[in-house]
């Protein structure tokens, strides 16, 4: 039954005899656009041809790279999300301001923290 398989597996030269699958290497690489990339190849020996413009790197700059996007994007999100609960919180004082009872200001605005006191302008 295997014998009706129509390509040939990993290391079958076609001539029935048993060749090893050659052993997977592993490649790093940075593109121009900073996107980094972890290769794996199974071929001849040779260096891969990058699909865009880049260079491969060591294993040891990619992590360093990656370590250093991940800080960034934890920092982004952070950033995000600070701007978020301070635009909340902006809107649920505002709602409170012109007289919106207190959880329909916290549903409208999506406001979770402390009650705020507010005053309501007038003398």
């Amino acid at each position: 039954m295997l014998d009706s398989l129509p390509w040939p597996w990993p290391g079958d030269d076609g001539d029935g005899g048993d060749q090893p699958a050659p052993q997977p290497r592993n490649f790093w690489a940075v593109y121009d656009d900073g996107v980094i990339s972890q290769l794996t190849v199974t071929d001849d020996g040779s260096d891969p041809v990058l699909s865009r413009p880049g260079r491969l790197i060591s294993e040891t700059e990619y992590q360093t790279l990656q370590a250093k996007m991940l800080a960034d994007q934890e920092a982004r999100v952070a950033e995000l999300l600070a701007a978020e609960a301070a635009q909340q919180l902006q809107d649920y004082t505002a709602l409170l301001t012109v007289g919106i009872p207190d959880a329909v200001a916290r549903r409208l605005s999506s406001y979770t923290g402390q009650a705020q006191a507010v005053s309501s302008g007038e003398s």
